[in-house]
Formats: C-alpha cells, structure tokens, sequence
C-alpha cells in the first residue's frame, strides 16, 4: 500500500522533470511531452508500491497529486512575479495528462507484473 509520501515523490517527480528540462530549453509542446512522461512514470513507480490496490486507483491519486502540486507551484510564481502564467483550458489540459498518465503507468506496471495480462484491476 502506497504512504501519502509516495504519492507525493511521485508527485514531484512528474513535475520536476517538465519544470527542470524546459527552464533550460524552449521546445514548442515540449512541457506537455514531458508532463506526459513524467506522470506515466510517477504512475508506475507509485504502483509499484500498491501491492493488491487496483492500478486505476493508484494511477488517479498519483496523477491528481502531481495535478495539486503543479497548481501550487505555478500560483506561488504568479504571485511572486504579479503575472498570470497559464489560462485555465492549460490547466484543464494539465489535469487531464497528469490523470491519464498516472491511470497509464499504473496499468504499464500492472501489465508488467502479470506478464501482459489484465486481470480484475
């Protein structure tokens, strides 16, 4: 069963490597390819840790708390620098790559323990 540390460790491994590459390199749609991965990643390294908790359950919670610490961590630089950041369609998109990533590399982990198959996650 995963600890409220694991989600959050998760959490910021899914937004630290978006936040870390593109402050160093401006790609067009690079954060969101690197949101994606890093929630994937964070989703099953989470799930990893879940023992018998069904992946989909792992993979949301993982996702929402890279989604909550994103929201923080964006809202602290807009207010210290009195300047609006992203337009809430962003975050929604944000949200819902954080979600289906974290879903994503639950399930990839699910899949790679059982050997490929699904089985009542």
């Amino acid at each position: 069963m995963p600890t409220p540390e694991d989600y959050v460790a998760g959490a910021v491994v899914a937004n630290a490597i978006a936040w870390i590459v593109t402050s160093l390199v401006e790609i067009p749609y690079l954060g969101f390819l690197l949101y994606t991965f890093g929630a994937v990643l964070a989703g099953f390294l989470v799930a990893r840790k879940a023992g018998g908790e069904a992946f989909w359950k792992v993979g949301l919670k993982s996702g929402f708390g890279a989604f909550v610490l994103h929201v923080f961590l964006i809202t602290v630089v807009e207010i210290a620098m009195n300047v609006s950041i992203l337009t809430l369609e962003t975050h929604v998109i944000v949200l819902l790559t954080f979600l289906l990533g974290g879903v994503f590399g639950a399930l990839l982990f699910s899949l790679v323990r059982r050997g490929g198959t699904l089985k009542g996650g």
